[in-house]
C-alpha cells in the first residue's frame, strides 16, 4: 500500500476544476441523508442522519464538518452516541452525485488485539435531493 507521502509527490501539477455546488441534500443508496452548508470559500458544514440503526433503535443525527476543492470532498462525522468516527473523501460528477470511499474506526476493548476490527471501509454513492421550488 503506498504511503500518503509518496503518492502525494508523484501527483502532477494541480488540474484546473471550476468549484461545485455541495450545498443542499443529499442522500445515499442507503436512505441516509446529509445536509451541506457552504462556509467560507471551502469549508463546509452540515448534519448526517443515518438512515441505518443496528439495533433498531432511534437513528441518529450528528455533525457533519469538513472542506471542498473544486469537484473533491471530504467530511467527517462523529458518532458520540456510538464511540465511532467517519471520515468520506470523493468526488462531484454533473451535478447530481457524490461518489465517496469512506473509513470508520471503533473504540474496542482492546485496541492491540482487535486493532483490524476497529477499523472498516467502504463505499457510499450520494444524490441530491431535489431543491424545493420557491
Amino acid at each position: 500500500m503506498p504511503n500518503l507521502e509518496r503518492a502525494l509527490s508523484t501527483l502532477a501539477a494541480a488540474v484546473a476544476t471550476s468549484e461545485s455546488d455541495f450545498a443542499g441534500t443529499w442522500k445515499n443508496e442507503l436512505g441516509s441523508t446529509m445536509t451541506i452548508e457552504i462556509v467560507g470559500k471551502k469549508t463546509i458544514k452540515g448534519t448526517y442522519e443515518t438512515a441505518v440503526s443496528g439495533g433498531g433503535g432511534a437513528l441518529s443525527k450528528h455533525d457533519l464538518n469538513g472542506a471542498i476543492d473544486g469537484n473533491l470532498i471530504s467530511f467527517i462525522v462523529n458518532w458520540t452516541d456510538k464511540n465511532a468516527i467517519t471520515a468520506w473523501v470523493g468526488q462531484m460528477t454533473g451535478e447530481d452525485a457524490i461518489f465517496t470511499l469512506w473509513q470508520m474506526t471503533m473504540a474496542v476493548k482492546d485496541p492491540k488485539s482487535e486493532y483490524w476490527e476497529s477499523i472498516l471501509a467502504g463505499s457510499d454513492t450520494f444524490s441530491r435531493e431535489a431543491k424545493a421550488k420557491g
